[in-house]
Protein backbone atom coordinates (compact mmCIF):
# COMPACT_ATOMS: atom_id res chain seq x y z
CA UNK A 1 0.00 0.00 0.00
CA UNK A 2 1.54 3.71 -0.24
CA UNK A 3 3.75 4.63 2.47
CA UNK A 4 2.12 6.18 5.72
CA UNK A 5 -0.76 3.81 5.06
CA UNK A 6 -3.13 3.66 8.32
CA UNK A 7 -3.23 -0.36 7.66
CA UNK A 8 0.11 -2.39 7.52
CA UNK A 9 -0.22 -4.93 4.44
CA UNK A 10 -0.68 -8.23 5.98
CA UNK A 11 1.17 -11.43 4.18
CA UNK A 12 -0.57 -13.01 1.67
CA UNK A 13 -2.83 -15.91 2.62
CA UNK A 14 -3.74 -19.15 1.01
CA UNK A 15 -6.84 -18.52 -1.43
CA UNK A 16 -9.49 -21.08 -1.68
CA UNK A 17 -10.54 -21.73 -4.86
CA UNK A 18 -12.49 -19.05 -6.59
CA UNK A 19 -16.15 -20.32 -6.59
CA UNK A 20 -16.12 -21.18 -2.53
CA UNK A 21 -14.27 -18.31 -1.64
CA UNK A 22 -17.53 -16.54 -3.57
CA UNK A 23 -19.56 -17.73 -1.28
CA UNK A 24 -17.36 -17.30 2.01
CA UNK A 25 -17.27 -13.65 1.22
CA UNK A 26 -20.93 -13.46 0.26
CA UNK A 27 -22.05 -15.38 3.57
CA UNK A 28 -19.62 -16.36 5.99
CA UNK A 29 -18.17 -12.72 6.12
CA UNK A 30 -21.77 -11.10 6.21
CA UNK A 31 -20.68 -8.16 3.39
CA UNK A 32 -23.01 -7.84 0.30
CA UNK A 33 -21.65 -7.96 -3.49
CA UNK A 34 -23.84 -5.57 -4.54
CA UNK A 35 -24.49 -3.27 -7.93
CA UNK A 36 -23.32 -0.23 -8.18
CA UNK A 37 -26.68 1.14 -8.70
CA UNK A 38 -27.88 0.19 -5.25
CA UNK A 39 -25.66 3.28 -3.65
CA UNK A 40 -27.80 6.77 -3.80
CA UNK A 41 -25.52 9.39 -3.91
CA UNK A 42 -21.28 9.10 -4.24
CA UNK A 43 -19.65 10.86 -1.24
CA UNK A 44 -16.08 10.77 -3.30
CA UNK A 45 -13.59 9.18 -5.39
CA UNK A 46 -9.96 7.85 -5.87
CA UNK A 47 -8.09 6.73 -8.58
CA UNK A 48 -4.91 6.26 -10.53
CA UNK A 49 -5.30 10.25 -11.03
CA UNK A 50 -6.04 11.11 -7.19
CA UNK A 51 -3.89 7.85 -5.37
CA UNK A 52 -0.17 9.38 -6.16
CA UNK A 53 1.79 6.70 -9.06
CA UNK A 54 0.28 3.36 -8.41
CA UNK A 55 -3.15 2.52 -10.54
CA UNK A 56 -3.46 -0.72 -8.82
CA UNK A 57 -3.89 1.29 -4.97
CA UNK A 58 -6.57 3.59 -3.91
CA UNK A 59 -7.16 5.18 -0.17
CA UNK A 60 -9.41 7.47 0.96
CA UNK A 61 -9.01 9.39 4.18
CA UNK A 62 -10.97 11.71 6.45
CA UNK A 63 -7.84 14.59 6.06
CA UNK A 64 -8.09 13.92 2.10
CA UNK A 65 -11.76 14.47 1.19
CA UNK A 66 -15.38 14.86 3.13
CA UNK A 67 -15.78 11.66 3.94
CA UNK A 68 -19.10 12.45 6.50
CA UNK A 69 -22.86 11.66 5.67
CA UNK A 70 -26.07 12.09 8.37
CA UNK A 71 -28.63 9.02 8.61
CA UNK A 72 -26.78 6.54 6.51
CA UNK A 73 -28.62 3.06 6.06
CA UNK A 74 -25.51 1.96 4.28
CA UNK A 75 -22.19 3.21 3.24
CA UNK A 76 -20.25 1.58 0.82
CA UNK A 77 -16.65 1.25 -1.35
CA UNK A 78 -17.44 0.46 -4.84
CA UNK A 79 -14.22 -0.77 -6.60
CA UNK A 80 -14.37 -0.74 -10.36
CA UNK A 81 -11.63 -2.62 -12.62
CA UNK A 82 -10.54 0.01 -14.96
CA UNK A 83 -8.01 -2.61 -16.49
CA UNK A 84 -7.25 -6.07 -15.68
CA UNK A 85 -3.28 -7.54 -14.80
CA UNK A 86 -1.88 -8.90 -17.81
CA UNK A 87 -0.62 -11.91 -15.85
CA UNK A 88 -1.85 -15.58 -16.47
CA UNK A 89 -4.09 -16.66 -14.44
CA UNK A 90 -5.72 -13.48 -14.50
CA UNK A 91 -8.24 -13.82 -11.35
CA UNK A 92 -8.95 -10.87 -10.02
CA UNK A 93 -9.63 -9.30 -6.54
CA UNK A 94 -10.03 -6.02 -4.98
CA UNK A 95 -8.29 -6.12 -1.07
CA UNK A 96 -10.29 -3.54 1.35
CA UNK A 97 -9.37 -2.16 4.45
CA UNK A 98 -11.39 0.39 6.21
CA UNK A 99 -12.18 2.37 9.86
CA UNK A 100 -15.15 4.21 9.90
CA UNK A 101 -16.81 6.26 13.39
CA UNK A 102 -20.61 6.72 13.32
CA UNK A 103 -22.68 8.21 16.53
CA UNK A 104 -25.57 7.79 17.97
CA UNK A 105 -26.94 10.44 19.70
CA UNK A 106 -24.07 10.99 22.52
CA UNK A 107 -22.55 7.66 21.80
CA UNK A 108 -20.12 6.66 19.58
CA UNK A 109 -18.04 3.63 17.99
CA UNK A 110 -15.49 2.70 15.28
CA UNK A 111 -15.53 -0.17 13.17
CA UNK A 112 -12.78 -1.29 11.24
CA UNK A 113 -12.01 -4.61 8.98
CA UNK A 114 -9.11 -5.73 10.91
CA UNK A 115 -8.29 -8.90 8.59
CA UNK A 116 -9.25 -7.09 5.34
CA UNK A 117 -12.71 -8.18 2.82
CA UNK A 118 -11.38 -9.99 0.00
CA UNK A 119 -13.97 -9.34 -3.45
CA UNK A 120 -13.20 -11.75 -6.53
CA UNK A 121 -14.25 -9.63 -9.67
CA UNK A 122 -16.89 -11.36 -11.57
CA UNK A 123 -14.81 -10.69 -14.76
CA UNK A 124 -11.40 -9.65 -15.84
CA UNK A 125 -13.04 -7.24 -18.32
CA UNK A 126 -13.35 -3.42 -18.01
CA UNK A 127 -15.78 -1.53 -16.13
CA UNK A 128 -16.53 -4.94 -13.56
CA UNK A 129 -17.28 -3.67 -10.16
CA UNK A 130 -17.35 -5.44 -6.21
CA UNK A 131 -18.79 -3.66 -3.40
CA UNK A 132 -18.11 -3.85 0.43
CA UNK A 133 -21.21 -2.69 2.97
CA UNK A 134 -18.82 -1.37 5.61
CA UNK A 135 -19.94 -1.80 9.12
CA UNK A 136 -22.62 1.22 10.62
CA UNK A 137 -22.20 -0.21 14.24
CA UNK A 138 -25.80 1.14 15.04
CA UNK A 139 -28.74 -0.04 13.53
CA UNK A 140 -29.73 3.52 12.83
CA UNK A 141 -26.37 6.04 13.14
CA UNK A 142 -27.01 9.69 13.51
CA UNK A 143 -24.04 10.16 11.31
CA UNK A 144 -20.81 8.23 10.05
CA UNK A 145 -17.52 9.29 9.15
CA UNK A 146 -14.95 7.54 7.09
CA UNK A 147 -11.93 7.69 8.85
CA UNK A 148 -9.72 5.76 6.26
CA UNK A 149 -10.32 3.37 3.15
CA UNK A 150 -8.19 1.66 1.13
CA UNK A 151 -8.37 -0.73 -1.50
CA UNK A 152 -5.41 -2.64 -3.81
CA UNK A 153 -6.05 -4.79 -6.63
CA UNK A 154 -4.29 -7.95 -6.25
CA UNK A 155 -3.79 -10.98 -8.07
CA UNK A 156 -4.63 -14.84 -7.86
CA UNK A 157 -1.34 -17.00 -8.48
CA UNK A 158 -1.35 -20.50 -9.91
CA UNK A 159 0.23 -21.64 -6.20
CA UNK A 160 -3.64 -20.17 -5.04
CA UNK A 161 -2.14 -16.73 -3.19
CA UNK A 162 -2.31 -12.85 -4.05
CA UNK A 163 0.05 -10.71 -4.26
CA UNK A 164 -0.30 -6.96 -5.59
CA UNK A 165 -1.36 -6.75 -9.29
CA UNK A 166 1.31 -5.28 -11.82
CA UNK A 167 -0.42 -4.07 -14.46
CA UNK A 168 -3.91 -3.85 -13.81
CA UNK A 169 -5.81 -0.43 -12.61
CA UNK A 170 -8.94 0.59 -10.52
CA UNK A 171 -11.24 3.15 -9.35
CA UNK A 172 -13.04 3.21 -6.15
CA UNK A 173 -16.08 5.15 -5.26
CA UNK A 174 -17.29 5.85 -1.65
CA UNK A 175 -20.80 6.06 -1.82
CA UNK A 176 -23.94 5.70 0.68
CA UNK A 177 -27.92 4.93 0.89
CA UNK A 178 -29.48 7.58 3.37
CA UNK A 179 -31.82 5.95 6.08
CA UNK A 180 -35.78 5.61 4.61
CA UNK A 181 -36.74 8.13 7.92
CA UNK A 182 -34.34 10.75 7.14
CA UNK A 183 -35.77 14.05 6.85
CA UNK A 184 -32.54 16.23 7.40
CA UNK A 185 -30.33 14.34 5.50
CA UNK A 186 -27.29 16.15 4.10
CA UNK A 187 -28.17 13.80 1.14
CA UNK A 188 -30.87 16.70 0.12
CA UNK A 189 -29.71 19.18 -1.72
CA UNK A 190 -33.55 20.63 -2.72
CA UNK A 191 -34.31 24.25 -1.47
CA UNK A 192 -35.93 24.20 1.94
CA UNK A 193 -37.69 27.32 3.02
CA UNK A 194 -36.65 27.41 6.81
CA UNK A 195 -37.60 30.93 7.61
CA UNK A 196 -36.43 31.18 11.49
CA UNK A 197 -34.26 29.05 13.87
CA UNK A 198 -34.39 29.31 17.61
CA UNK A 199 -31.65 27.94 19.78
CA UNK A 200 -30.77 27.92 23.58
CA UNK A 201 -33.06 29.82 25.83
CA UNK A 202 -35.59 30.60 22.82
CA UNK A 203 -33.19 33.08 20.88
CA UNK A 204 -32.70 33.42 17.49
CA UNK A 205 -30.24 33.00 14.31
CA UNK A 206 -29.64 36.88 13.32
CA UNK A 207 -28.02 38.54 10.29
CA UNK A 208 -27.11 41.77 11.96
CA UNK A 209 -28.33 44.55 11.01
CA UNK A 210 -29.83 42.69 8.15
CA UNK A 211 -26.85 42.92 6.23
CA UNK A 212 -26.11 41.26 2.88
CA UNK A 213 -22.40 42.88 2.94
CA UNK A 214 -19.38 39.88 3.10
CA UNK A 215 -18.27 39.59 6.83
CA UNK A 216 -21.42 40.32 8.38
CA UNK A 217 -21.92 39.10 11.98
CA UNK A 218 -24.21 36.26 12.33
CA UNK A 219 -25.47 36.67 15.78
CA UNK A 220 -28.54 35.69 18.49
CA UNK A 221 -31.31 37.63 18.83
CA UNK A 222 -35.03 37.76 20.89
CA UNK A 223 -37.11 36.12 18.31
CA UNK A 224 -39.09 38.23 15.64
CA UNK A 225 -41.02 36.69 13.28
CA UNK A 226 -41.59 39.78 11.32
CA UNK A 227 -37.39 40.70 10.84
CA UNK A 228 -36.18 39.74 7.87
CA UNK A 229 -32.47 39.61 9.71
CA UNK A 230 -33.87 36.19 11.19
CA UNK A 231 -34.98 34.87 7.35
CA UNK A 232 -32.81 32.40 6.82
CA UNK A 233 -32.98 29.18 4.10
CA UNK A 234 -31.00 25.54 3.91
CA UNK A 235 -30.55 24.49 0.70
CA UNK A 236 -27.50 23.09 -1.37
CA UNK A 237 -26.34 22.30 2.21
CA UNK A 238 -25.74 26.37 2.55
CA UNK A 239 -27.42 27.95 5.46
CA UNK A 240 -28.29 31.51 3.44
CA UNK A 241 -29.64 34.86 4.57
CA UNK A 242 -29.90 37.44 1.43
CA UNK A 243 -28.09 35.33 -1.01
CA UNK A 244 -24.96 35.03 1.23
CA UNK A 245 -23.62 32.14 3.33
CA UNK A 246 -23.34 31.03 6.46
CA UNK A 247 -18.98 30.30 6.80
CA UNK A 248 -16.33 29.30 9.04
CA UNK A 249 -14.08 32.26 7.74
CA UNK A 250 -10.48 31.17 6.66
CA UNK A 251 -11.45 27.21 7.86
CA UNK A 252 -10.64 28.51 11.31
CA UNK A 253 -11.69 25.84 13.11
CA UNK A 254 -13.02 25.33 16.48
CA UNK A 255 -14.25 28.82 18.46
CA UNK A 256 -14.01 30.83 14.92
CA UNK A 257 -16.85 33.06 14.69
CA UNK A 258 -18.79 32.82 11.96
CA UNK A 259 -19.62 35.01 9.03
CA UNK A 260 -21.71 35.71 6.05
CA UNK A 261 -19.66 35.03 2.77
CA UNK A 262 -20.37 35.00 -0.75
CA UNK A 263 -21.56 31.16 -1.67
CA UNK A 264 -18.89 29.40 -3.34
CA UNK A 265 -19.11 26.12 -2.68
CA UNK A 266 -16.53 25.50 -0.16
CA UNK A 267 -16.49 22.81 2.48
CA UNK A 268 -16.60 25.68 4.98
CA UNK A 269 -19.75 26.45 4.77
CA UNK A 270 -21.53 23.25 3.55
CA UNK A 271 -23.80 22.12 6.55
CA UNK A 272 -25.98 19.24 7.27
CA UNK A 273 -28.85 19.46 9.63
CA UNK A 274 -28.53 16.32 11.69
CA UNK A 275 -31.93 14.99 13.45
CA UNK A 276 -30.18 16.29 16.87
CA UNK A 277 -30.37 19.53 16.01
CA UNK A 278 -26.75 20.41 15.27
CA UNK A 279 -26.13 22.25 12.54
CA UNK A 280 -22.42 20.81 11.20
CA UNK A 281 -20.07 21.71 8.87
CA UNK A 282 -18.59 18.86 5.93
CA UNK A 283 -15.21 19.41 6.75
CA UNK A 284 -13.57 17.83 9.11
CA UNK A 285 -9.81 18.51 8.88
CA UNK A 286 -9.80 19.92 12.41
CA UNK A 287 -12.08 17.51 13.78
CA UNK A 288 -16.32 17.83 13.99
CA UNK A 289 -17.77 21.11 13.95
CA UNK A 290 -21.02 22.64 14.90
CA UNK A 291 -22.79 26.03 15.13
CA UNK A 292 -22.19 26.78 18.36
CA UNK A 293 -24.04 29.49 20.49
CA UNK A 294 -21.04 29.97 22.93
CA UNK A 295 -21.33 29.95 26.84
CA UNK A 296 -24.87 29.00 26.44
CA UNK A 297 -25.29 32.95 25.85
CA UNK A 298 -28.91 34.23 26.32
CA UNK A 299 -27.56 37.84 25.44
CA UNK A 300 -28.84 39.80 22.32
CA UNK A 301 -25.86 40.58 20.00
CA UNK A 302 -24.00 37.32 21.20
CA UNK A 303 -21.74 36.03 18.13
CA UNK A 304 -21.80 32.78 16.62
CA UNK A 305 -19.13 30.37 16.52
CA UNK A 306 -18.14 26.80 14.99
CA UNK A 307 -17.04 24.66 18.08
CA UNK A 308 -16.11 21.46 18.22
CA UNK A 309 -19.39 19.20 18.27
CA UNK A 310 -20.32 18.37 21.62
CA UNK A 311 -24.51 17.58 22.02
CA UNK A 312 -24.73 20.60 24.23
CA UNK A 313 -28.03 22.64 23.80
CA UNK A 314 -26.52 25.62 22.93
CA UNK A 315 -25.95 23.24 19.86
CA UNK A 316 -29.17 22.57 18.90
CA UNK A 317 -31.04 24.50 16.59
CA UNK A 318 -34.77 24.00 15.44
CA UNK A 319 -35.94 25.27 11.75
CA UNK A 320 -39.78 26.50 11.68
Amino acid sequence: MQKGSLFMRKPRRLIVPLAAFALVAGAGLGLALTQVANAQTEITTCGPTTSGSDPNECTITSSSANTSVDDPSAILAVVTLDSGDSVTPADQYAVISYAMTCYQGSNQTTTQNTNEDYFAFASDTEGASVTDSLSLGYANPDSCEVDSLEAQLETLSSGGTLSASSSGSITMELEWDPATSATTSSASSSSVDVAYISGHGGKCLDDRGNSSSNGAQVIIWGCNHGDSAQSWSWSGYELKHDGKCVNDPGYGGSGTKVILWSCNGGSNEKWSHVSGGEFKLFYSSKGHLCLDDPGYSTTNGTRLSVYTCNNGGNQHWSRS
